[in-house]
């Protein structure tokens, strides 16, 4: 037994001075190295199957972020610093992912982004083709359930500091279309539009509303006239005109040319502003020179077959539209005709009667770099880049799952 005992202690010794070596070098200083990198697209898109971020940097898969089951709506800040991940509603609780981006547009400069914060609320919305309104230099979330923006102060939302940047009361409860605009002495005016048919207009600087207008049912959808003199809202009974500043004039509503409502509304080339709805066999061009708006149908059909809008992305410093059919067909338009150029089969065709609901987003979305347009493919977990005149396609990435939003950040 005295031989056993002081073998063992003999092993242990050794043992126990090994165990103090690691114990001490664990907490050695280690080498660093930057975790930094150049990319020229950065792409965040929603995973509707998983609720996941997919960060694509130029084209190949760079992380995943968890968020929420599912984002119904994904926006970019106006910088690119950030990005927003609206969850569906679906359950009674309504997160908003805070999204570092961890990408500067002006160098290319990347790093791995992070969820920064995330916000349990009620009814949170306001994305418009892939952003948020800006008020009084802040983004801005539509708390829809009050009627209110919360705006927000980025440079807290990566830190401890606090996001909160104040409140903005627009109206009654409900779903809100905002134009920010310019009045004649410079003062920023806010256009808030709501589906029960109100529009206020808002003096930001005071919170005050300085003129209302009941006149456009059924409101969803707006867009500000390139000289920014006018504003016009889609209603279920035409287009509504009014002008930026209420002191300059009164609103008009004027007559769709068909017998179909619009429902979104984008800035062409020029004075030209492009309006359509999902299922939409046509375009709406409007022309605002001159403070004269005129509406004229542009139709999505070529020689063979018919065609309905599905999702419209407008590039007016390139002079084009590109507008995504349900048959699966990416058309390339010119932004100021709308005569179509060229079209190609991207993705195989969607039922005209399959509707997305506020549960999740389920439709295929459109992003349009420098070099490429991006086209997320739902049914097959893919997502498809066309060459910019339509000609042919440049890369399909199997990405899994059901990829449906995205925001595209882009160096400059």
């Amino acid at each position: 037994m005295i031989r056993t005992r002081t073998i063992a202690l003999a092993v242990a010794v050794p043992m126990l001075v090994a165990g103090t070596v690691t114990l001490a070098a664990a907490h050695e200083a280690t080498e660093r190295t930057p975790e930094v990198w150049q990319v020229n697209q950065r792409l965040l898109i929603s995973d509707s199957a998983t609720g996941n971020i997919i960060v694509l940097d130029d084209g190949a898969i760079r992380d995943e972020l968890s968020t929420p089951p599912s984002a119904i709506s994904l926006a970019r800040s106006e910088d690119g610093k950030y990005a927003y991940a609206i969850r569906g509603r679906n359950t009674d609780r309504d997160h908003v992912t805070m999204i570092d981006t961890a990408y500067d547009e002006s160098t290319g400069q990347a790093r791995r982004p992070y969820v920064a914060r995330t916000w349990v609320t009620v009814s949170a919305g306001g994305v418009h083709d892939g952003h948020l309104p800006v008020v009084n230099g802040k983004t801005a979330l539509s708390m829809e359930a009050t009627g209110e923006l919360q705006l927000l102060n980025e440079a807290g939302i990566s830190g401890l500091g606090s996001a909160d940047a104040g409140t903005l009361k627009v109206g009654r409860p409900g779903h809100y279309t905002y134009l920010t605009v310019k009045s004649k002495s410079g003062a920023e005016l806010l256009h808030a539009g709501s589906t029960a048919g109100n529009t206020t207009v808002i003096d930001t600087a005071s919170g005050k509303s300085i003129a209302t207008d009941g006149a456009c049912p059924g409101l969803h959808g707006g867009a500000v006239s390139a000289d920014g003199t006018q504003v016009v809202f889609a209603c279920s009974t035409g287009l509504l005109v009014a002008p930026a500043d209420p002191a300059s004039g009164s609103s008009k509503l004027v007559a769709y040319p068909g017998a179909d409502r619009d429902g979104s509304v984008y800035h062409g080339t020029g004075s030209v502003l492009w309006a359509t709805n999902g299922g939409k066999t046509s375009l709406d061009r409007i022309e605002t020179a001159g403070g004269l708006v005129s509406v004229k149908a542009v139709p999505l059909a070529n020689r063979f077959s018919p065609r309905n809008e599905l999702a419209t992305a407008s590039v007016p410093e390139t002079d084009r539209l590109y507008v995504l059919t349900y048959q699966g067909y990416l058309q390339v338009r010119a932004g100021d005709s709308g005569a179509l150029l060229r079209e190609i089969k991207v993705m195989p065709a969607i039922a005209l009667d399959a509707e997305e609901t506020t549960e999740a987003a389920t439709n295929p979305d459109l992003a349009v770099a420098s070099d490429r347009v991006y086209v997320t493919v739902p049914s097959a977990g893919k997502l498809v880049s066309v060459s910019l005149d339509g000609r042919r396609i440049v890369q399909r990435i199997k990405l899994g799952g059901e990829p449906t939003r995205m925001v595209l950040l882009e160096r400059q």
